[in-house]
């Protein structure tokens, strides 16, 4: 019996042994927030940061991310995963987080609001969205940040984020970020005052796409038409709503040997520059996820057409403006492939 215990036992361990924090940082984070906090999409995770966040703080930010944003929730993580992902992030530092009080401070929303005005709009936005005039977010504004104002409305912030956590950040002020130290401008109460505010702010209402196609992450029709001609087809129509159009490739091009390429996969490539940079004027983030391609591809003895989701992927970036511009685009591309495919 006592031998069968020890068998148990070394059968169970693997089970029994803690999640690995590398590997899953590796696995969920680091395509946005790079191999050690480096930081490019997602913010820097720097010393700097890290010392001004508490681990609960990083733990509820992987919970409930940041809605209508970049950062996803990444709900399927277990508890003990995402502690185990804020371990491997803190030993980075190695220093321990702070831990803040979870204690709402005594603060007057009213008589936050003007001093709210006074000293964070131009970053932080009037609706509290990070969209400032002087942050950068548009090629016309001032681009001295590393990293967008963070936005204060969005309800992942306001779900992660303490009062006392970001009374701490306003009075130390964020080098990183270009966010200056408010010690000396305001007091304890004024800051109070201003974090009270900043619990009222509510995230904007993003206008959605087309209900047909709302929460798919690509448009795709069949055509009736053999391949080539469906080709032919889009780019027509791409033409005739004035997009220029680059040599197409191949899907696989680059990611197969030459001759294992399916040829009957298609990429589409096009662009308008005048809208090119209307849209980048508006966000220059959007360069990271600019589709600009309409896929054709056989398969089955079908002929589909595709193209990504232009709508919903405007709502990744909490910018109310390129979410308008998103639903045009769609309207834009589904006329295009309805065109090619009628």
């Amino acid at each position: 019996m006592k031998h069968l215990n020890w068998l148990l036992l070394l059968l169970c361990a693997p089970l029994l042994a803690a999640p690995d924090g590398k590997a899953l940082y590796e696995d969920n984070c680091s395509v946005c927030h790079h191999s050690r906090g480096e930081g490019g999409i997602g913010l820097p995770l720097t010393d700097e940061i890290l010392s001004q966040v508490s681990d609960d703080y990083i733990a509820k930010t992987i919970r409930h991310g940041r809605p209508g944003r970049i950062m996803p929730s990444f709900e399927v993580l277990s508890p003990a995963q995402v502690k185990a992902i804020v371990r491997y992030v803190r030993s980075w530092s190695g220093k321990p987080g702070p831990v803040f009080k979870t204690a709402k401070l005594k603060g007057d929303a009213k008589l936050g609001k003007p001093l709210y005005e006074k000293n964070c709009v131009r970053c932080h936005g009037k609706d509290g969205s990070g969209e400032g005039p002087g942050t950068g977010v548009t090629m016309s504004r001032e681009r001295t940040f590393m990293v967008m104002p963070a936005a204060l409305n969005n309800r992942g912030f306001q779900q992660s984020a303490s009062d006392a956590m970001i009374h701490d950040i306003v009075l130390s002020g964020r080098k990183v970020g270009g966010m200056p130290s408010f010690k000396s401008k305001l007091s304890d109460q004024e800051i109070s005052h201003v974090v009270a505010y900043l619990r009222t702010l509510k995230p904007p209402v993003i206008r959605q796409g087309m209900e047909e196609w709302r929460g798919k992450p690509a448009y795709i029709m069949e055509s009736p038409y053999d391949f080539d001609t469906t080709v032919e087809n889009v780019k027509q129509a791409l033409t005739g709503a004035n997009f220029r159009i680059f040599p197409q490739r191949y899907l696989e091009q680059g990611l197969a040997d030459e001759f294992s390429v399916n040829t009957r996969q298609v990429s589409i490539r096009f662009c308008n520059f005048k809208e090119l940079y209307h849209l980048l004027n508006i966000d220059p983030r959007l360069g990271t996820v600019l589709p600009c391609r309409i896929n054709v591809i056989e398969r089955n003895g079908k002929v589909l057409v595709i193209s990504a989701n232009v709508a919903q992927l405007a709502t990744l970036f909490n910018n109310q403006e390129l979410s308008e511009v998103g639903v045009l685009m769609e309207e834009v591309i589904l006329a295009v492939m309805e065109e090619a495919t009628l």
